[in-house]
Order: C-alpha cells, then sequence, then structure tokens
C-alpha cells in the first residue's frame, strides 16, 4: 500500500498482505470518528487497535465487514462520559 507501512507490517511479522487501502480508509474513519464523538483523543489508537486486534483473524472481506461495524458502534455509542485516567 505504501512502502513505510509496508516496512513497518513486515517489520511487525503481520504478514505480506500488510494493510489494504480500504483497511486503511476504515481505520482512518475509525480513528477519526471516535476522537469526534468519545470526546478524547485518547480514545482513537485505543479503538482502532482493539478493532485491529478483532478484525486479525478474518479474510479481507471480513476485516473489512468488522472495521464497517466498529466505525458504526463508534457512532452508536456516542460521547466516552470520562476521561481514561492515563496521562
Amino acid at each position: 500500500m505504501n512502502p513505510w507501512l509496508d516496512s513497518f507490517a513486515e517489520g511487525l511479522e503481520v504478514g505480506p498482505t500488510g494493510l489494504t487501502r480500504d483497511e486503511a480508509a476504515f481505520v482512518l474513519d475509525l480513528a477519526g470518528t471516535t476522537a469526534r464523538i468519545a470526546g478524547a483523543r485518547q480514545f482513537a489508537p485505543l479503538a482502532t487497535y482493539l478493532a485491529g486486534r478483532a478484525a486479525a483473524a478474518h479474510d479481507e472481506e471480513q476485516r473489512l465487514d468488522l472495521l464497517r461495524r466498529a466505525v458504526a458502534l463508534a457512532e452508536e455509542l456516542g460521547g466516552a462520559g470520562e476521561p481514561l485516567g492515563i496521562d
């Protein structure tokens, strides 16, 4: 997808497929939605990490579906209501 991201994925031993453009678009959408809706940017990397963990064991079509659902879930949950308490 991108030489830097491909090298990063290779260094993490993610595998030869790395990250597709569609997956990247959904992950970025999830991060942006989460930061905006939850009310704190800290939730964005954590939500995307959790979605990535959930998506890892699936094929590409299932991963994309899970990432779509993750964006919808972030919107549905709305504001976090309280900070993480991690500085």
